[in-house]
């Protein structure tokens, strides 16, 4: 999609949003009525809500363990299951966008609007709007996105990006501003789609 964009002398803006311990943040009776959309058995619910309640954690010191604290939401992280209950709680985020290409990979998610320089204005307007209803989204599954780690890349050629105006994205009241590279599940993405900055990290490394 990105280089099909650039072929067609388009820019594209990537987001990729940031949930603050998203693990960690899962509602545990949100979770259950997700399970039972999917068509978890009866049995398999009860299953899962004797693996997701009355958990515990203590913190050791050397010798010395805390009291016991009941953990009321979250998955177990580091388990074989948190990953898949995890994709099955935020498995109907991707329907939340109305504007722009959503892609989701467990706790990373991107957007993706392909636009002309003289529609800039309204993909603006489109992507925070895609934005907000996310957010929305987030809030109602008491998910919390991140502002600050929230980036925001217009890819497109060097020409075409220099004529490109401001471009201003909002977060919960935060202004996204783009960058020129940021970081995608370990790849290291460049405005100009080049991959010098990747294969500079990659040589280094």
């Amino acid at each position: 999609m990105i280089l099909n964009a650039i072929d067609k002398k388009q820019l594209i803006a990537i987001v990729l949003l940031d949930m603050s311990k998203a693990f960690d943040s899962i509602d545990t009776t949100t979770l259950i009525t997700k399970l039972e959309d999917v068509g978890a058995s009866c049995q398999a619910i009860q299953w899962f809500q004797s693996y997701l309640t009355s958990r515990y954690q203590v913190v050791r010191i050397q010798t010395t363990l805390s009291e016991p604290l009941e953990v009321k939401s979250g998955v177990p992280q580091g388990s074989i299951l948190g990953p898949l209950l995890f994709s099955i709680y935020v498995n109907d985020l991707p329907s939340v966008p109305q504007q722009c290409s959503p892609y989701s990979y467990v706790d990373d998610t991107k957007l993706l609007m392909s636009f002309s320089l003289q529609h800039q204005q309204r993909a603006v307007s489109e992507i925070n709007q895609d934005l907000l209803r996310i957010r929305n989204w987030c809030f109602d599954n008491k998910l919390l996105l991140n502002p600050e780690k929230t980036k925001a890349m217009i890819c497109g050629s060097r020409q075409m990006r220099a004529k490109l105006p401001n471009f201003r994205l909002s977060l919960l009241g935060k202004e996204i501003i783009p960058v020129t590279s940021a970081k995608d599940l370990g790849v290291i993405l460049d405005s100009g789609m080049t991959f010098d900055s990747h294969v500079q990290a990659t040589i280094s490394s």
